[in-house]
């Protein structure tokens, strides 16, 4: 078999397989439509459990790729601070600021405005990770969230 008969093989059994992969489509939400929906997605792949009144801020789920991800900005109540901060993620991940920031590229990824900030990383099973920091912004709590899988 000569090379170019190899790339006709290899090009027709990608587009075959490319075909049956299961692709999603992007969403992209902001406040006031993120609803419960939303955060119960996010908790379910991330492992974190949201507190009661948590306010959706920024929702995007990126589907259309090969690997799916997730970035969530929330915004935690005062007194659900502790609560949240109980998540695994914050007792056995990584102290070390995001790499992934899946919601960088949308106009409310502000994660460089927050202060008091506090970063947490961490490899879930299967290929997963996720990251998550938590501050204060305009003296709100607020966690930005991110997850892939790979």
């Amino acid at each position: 078999m000569n090379n170019f008969s190899k790339i006709v093989v290899v090009l027709i059994t990608s587009t075959f397989f490319y075909g049956c992969l299961d692709f999603e489509e992007d969403i992209n939400i902001v406040a006031p439509n993120v609803t419960s929906k939303e955060l119960e997605i996010a908790s379910k792949r991330t492992g974190i459990i949201f507190p009661e009144r948590t306010t959706g801020l920024g929702y995007f789920f990126q589907g259309s790729g090969i690997d799916d991800a997730l970035a969530l900005k929330i915004m935690i109540p005062e007194d659900k601070k502790q609560f949240f901060m109980e998540n695994e993620i914050f007792k056995s991940g990584e102290n070390s600021k995001p790499s992934i920031q899946i919601g960088r590229s949308k106009s409310w990824w502000k994660l460089d405005d927050i202060i008091e900030r506090i970063d947490r990383t961490k490899e879930l099973p299967k290929g997963r990770f996720v990251e998550c920091s938590i501050g204060q912004e305009d003296s709100n709590w607020i966690a930005y969230i991110s997850w892939m899988e790979t």
